[in-house]
C-alpha cells in the first residue's frame, strides 16, 4: 500500500467524525462544508496550498558551552562544590559560576613553599662552591703553580751553590794534604760534604723537573675535576629548584581553578545526570574533568526534530519552518532548516522506521526561549499559488490511480482525478475537477469496492441513506484495504 493510500486510510476515518471536521473547516472562509443528503461535502475551491512536514522535539542551544571541573582531585574522589550560582541565571564572560574547596590546595602551597626555599638555599650553596672551584683552578695556573716552581728552583740554586762550595773546599783539602798540612780525616770530611751536596743537587733537580712534567697535570685534573663535580650539583641543585617551583605554580594554579568563572556568556544550566545519579549542588564531589554546568547561548537556539523517511526527501536546508512551543502555542516563531543527517538514526527496534536527525534554527528567539522545551515544528518544503486543492478524506485510490466521487443533480460521478503534492489535510489536484464542484468526504458511503474497480462509461445508481442517487463509474479504482467503508 501507497503512503497516500495510508494518509487516506487515517484521514477518512477521522473524516467520518462530523463535528471534528466542521470545526476544522470552519476557520477557512472560503470553503464551504455542509451536511447534504446526509454526506459530508466539500466544494472544490482555488487556494493557497502549503505542503509541510509536522515532528515534535526539545528546544536547545545552538552553541553549548560546557564548564568542567579542571581541578585535580590529587588522590581524593573529587572535588568539592561550596558554592555555586543558582540554575536559570544569565551570566556575561568572566562572571562567577562555581566555587570548589580549596583548603586541601592551601596547605600543599605553604608546604610547598617550604621546599622551594630550601631548594633555593641549597643552589646558592652549589653556586658557591662552583666558584670557589674555578677560582682555585685559576689561583694554580696563574700563581701557585709558578710559585712553586720558584721555591723548587731555589733549592736547585742553592743545592749548585753548595756543591761548588764543597768542590772549591775538597780540592783545597786535597792540596793541603798532599803537603802533609791536614789530616786524612779533614779530606775524608770534605768529600761527604762535596758528594752530599751533589746529591741534594740532584734531588732538587728531580723534585723541580717531576713537578713541571707530572705533578702540575695531576693538580691540573683534580682542580677540574672538582670543577665539573660542583657544576654538576649546582644542575642538579637548579634542577631540583625547577622542579619544586613548578610544583608550586601548578598547585597555585589549581588554586586559581577552584574559582570558575564563565567563558562565555550563556544561561547556567546544571549538568545533572539522573543516569548516573549525577546531582549538581553545592556540597556535591566533582570528578576530574566532569562538567560542572552549561552555558546553551540563548541567542543561537534551534529544535532538533526527527524525520521519517518517508518525508527526508524533501526536507533541506533553508527551509522555513513554524515552531510551536507546548509552553506557549498561541505565539509561534519563525524556523530555518540548518541540517539534516546523511545517515539515519539507529533502529531502536525491529522494524521501526528509519529517522533522521534535523536541526532546526530558531530566527529572532525570544529571551523567555529555554533550552528544554517541547516544540511542535512544521518545515514547509513547498508552496503554490491558486491551486485547486480537495481535503485527503475526498480522494480515494486504486492501482495508482486516484478518484473523487463529485455532485450532480442525479447522483454521483466517480471521476478519475491527477494529484499533486499533499499535506496533512489537503491535496493538490492537476485535473479531473473544477473550481465549484462538489466532492464527497465519505466516498465509501455511496460506492463499493466493486463498483470502482469495473470499467464502465455509463451512470450506475448508488444508493443513500435514504434518497436515491446515481454513480458513475468512468475508470478502473480500488480500495485501500484498511480503509474504512470498503
Amino acid at each position: 500500500m501507497s503512503w497516500f493510500g495510508r494518509i487516506t486510510g487515517i484521514v477518512v476515518l477521522l473524516a467520518g467524525l462530523s463535528v471534528g471536521y466542521i470545526y476544522f473547516f470552519g476557520s477557512n472562509a472560503e470553503s464551504s462544508v455542509s451536511a447534504i443528503d446526509d454526506a459530508l461535502t466539500y466544494s472544490v475551491t482555488r487556494l493557497d496550498f502549503e505542503a509541510f512536514v509536522t515532528e515534535t522535539g526539545d528546544v536547545a542551544s545552538a552553541s553549548n558551552r560546557e564548564v568542567r571541573c579542571e581541578v585535580e582531585a590529587r588522590g581524593a574522589p573529587g572535588t568539592t562544590i561550596i558554592k555555586i550560582v543558582e540554575e536559570g541565571t544569565t551570566v556575561e564572560t568572566g562572571d562567577f559560576i562555581v566555587m570548589f574547596d580549596s583548603s586541601a590546595l592551601e596547605n600543599d602551597e605553604t608546604a610547598q613553599r617550604i621546599v622551594v626555599a630550601n631548594n633555593r638555599a641549597n643552589l646558592i650553596q652549589a653556586e658557591s662552591q662552583l666558584a670557589n672551584a674555578e677560582r682555585t683552578l685559576v689561583e694554580f695556573e696563574k700563581g701557585l703553580f709558578q710559585q712553586e716552581v720558584t721555591l723548587i728552583e731555589s733549592e736547585v740554586f742553592v743545592a749548585q751553590e753548595s756543591v761548588e762550595r764543597s768542590l772549591a773546599k775538597l780540592l783545597h783539602s786535597q792540596r793541603l794534604a798532599a803537603k802533609g798540612f791536614t789530616s786524612i780525616e779533614q779530606l775524608r770530611g770534605d768529600q761527604f760534604q762535596h758528594e752530599k751536596a751533589k746529591r741534594d743537587l740532584t734531588a732538587a733537580s728531580l723534585k723541580l723537573n717531576v713537578y713541571k712534567e707530572f705533578t702540575k697535570d695531576r693538580l691540573n685534573g683534580e682542580y677540574k675535576a672538582s670543577i665539573k663535580q660542583k657544576t654538576a650539583q649546582l644542575d642538579a641543585a637548579q634542577s631540583t629548584l625547577d622542579l619544586s617551583t613548578s610544583r608550586l605554580a601548578d598547585i597555585q594554579e589549581q588554586i586559581i581553578k577552584c574559582k570558575v568563572l564563565a567563558p562565555s556568556e550563556g544561561q547556567v544550566v546544571y549538568a545533572n545526570d539522573e543516569r548516573r545519579g549525577v546531582v549538581i549542588e553545592e556540597g556535591a564531589i566533582i570528578r576530574d574533568n566532569q562538567v560542572v554546568v552549561r552555558l546553551p547561548d540563548i541567542k543561537n537556539m534551534e529544535v532538533a526534530v526527527r524525520i521519517n523517511e518517508s518525508h527526508v526527501n524533501r526536507i533541506e536546508t533553508g527551509q522555513i519552518a513554524k515552531i510551536e512551543l507546548d509552553a506557549d502555542p498561541d505565539n509561534p516563531l519563525d524556523g530555518e532548516v540548518r541540517q539534516v543527517a546523511a545517515y539515519p538514526f539507529p533502529l531502536r527496534w525491529h522494524g521501526a522506521p528509519l529517522e533522521y536527525d534535523t536541526k532546526v534554527t530558531v530566527i529572532n528567539p525570544p529571551s523567555s526561549l529555554r533550552p528544554g522545551l517541547r516544540a511542535k515544528v512544521k518545515i514547509y518544503f513547498e508552496s503554490q499559488l491558486g491551486v485547486l486543492q480537495v481535503p485527503l478524506a475526498s480522494v480515494m485510490e486504486h492501482d495508482e490511480s486516484h478518484y473523487c466521487l463529485v455532485r450532480t443533480d442525479t447522483g454521483w460521478d466517480t471521476r478519475r482525478v491527477t494529484i499533486g503534492t499533499n499535506n496533512n489535510t489537503h491535496v493538490v489536484i492537476e485535473n479531473g475537477v473544477s473550481e465549484g464542484d462538489v466532492v464527497t468526504l465519505t466516498p465509501f458511503r455511496f460506492i463499493q469496492r466493486s463498483e470502482l474497480g469495473e470499467q464502465s462509461d455509463r451512470q450506475k445508481p448508488v444508493q443513500t441513506s435514504a434518497a436515491t442517487k446515481k454513480v458513475k463509474t468512468v475508470s478502473n479504482a480500488a480500495i485501500p484495504e484498511n480503509t474504512p467503508g470498503s
